[in-house]
This record gives structure tokens, C-alpha cells and sequence, in this order.
């Protein structure tokens, strides 16, 4: 009975994981959505997307500066993440 307990235990902790993650995803998603519309002057910005966007609205409109700090790695083994996290931080 407390090994059943320990893995439905794991399969909760799991899937709240993935929902975290996916939040994330979707928040980041959002946040690219804002940078590329105020890239390209457009008149709507879809600050809407998520609670971070919203929460970032006053830094991005107006007179203000941004900026973007990134964490990269000198590891090779990272060198993907690195490149996507730099072309990320570019914009």
C-alpha cells in the first residue's frame, strides 16, 4: 500500500511539473510575442498574453530602456541551448 502511495505520489508531483513547465513555455512564448511586435512598430501589443507580459507592460512602453540578461553556459554539451538563449537575448 505505501509503494502505490509513493508512485501516485510521484505521478502527482510529475504532472504538476509539466504544467509548471508548460506555463512557462507559455509565458516565454508570450514575452516573444511583445519583443517582436514592438520590433516591428506595430500598434497593438499582446500584452494580454500572459501575467508576465502584464506584469512588464510599464518597462516596455513609453520612455524606458529594457534590458535582457541571459544565463549561458561554456560547456559544448550546452552549445545549443547557448546559441537559442543568445538569438533569444538578441532581439
Amino acid at each position: 500500500m505505501l509503494v502505490l502511495y509513493d508512485i501516485h505520489l510521484f505521478v502527482m508531483l510529475m504532472s504538476c511539473a509539466r504544467i509548471e513547465g508548460a506555463e512557462i513555455n507559455k509565458s516565454l512564448l508570450a514575452l516573444k510575442e511583445c519583443i517582436r511586435a514592438l520590433d516591428n512598430d506595430q500598434i497593438h501589443i499582446p500584452f494580454r498574453g500572459s501575467k508576465l507580459t502584464e506584469v512588464l507592460r510599464d518597462s516596455f512602453v513609453g520612455n524606458s530602456r529594457t534590458v535582457m540578461i541571459s544565463c549561458i553556459s561554456p560547456s559544448s554539451g550546452s552549445c545549443e541551448h547557448t546559441l537559442n538563449t543568445l538569438r533569444y537575448a538578441d532581439r
